[in-house]
């Protein structure tokens, strides 16, 4: 698959240049990242690993930073945008196959 967007439906896995994972579930709108493995303490993002609200997939192609919209319920934010390093994959994600964005 070379991109995806809101308009699409179903898990996939995105993995980017800085070696993260991105679990996008389209269908329940909802995300998680996971950090590379070697991913310094100083380049982990807020709620790693956990559920996240997906507001809007903006941008995501192979070789082009992936651009979201996401609510992290902080008070007084209404949204977040990320903005990864450059998509180096987008795979389908099987339904029957773990792991699962946290509470889906």
């Amino acid at each position: 698959m070379h991109s995806l967007d809101s308009e699409n439906t179903g898990r996939y896995l995105v993995t980017t240049g800085s070696g993260s994972v991105y679990l996008i579930d389209l269908d329940r709108s909802v995300m998680s990242r996971l950090p590379a493995m070697d991913m310094t303490a100083d380049r982990s993002l807020r709620r790693d690993g956990q559920c996240v609200d997906l507001i809007s997939l903006t941008e995501c192609s192979i070789g082009r930073p992936m651009n979201l919209i996401i609510d992290l319920h902080v008070p007084g934010v209404m949204r977040t945008t990320r903005r990864t390093t450059d998509v180096t994959a987008i795979e389908p994600f099987p339904d029957t196959a773990g792991p699962t964005v946290e509470g889906s």
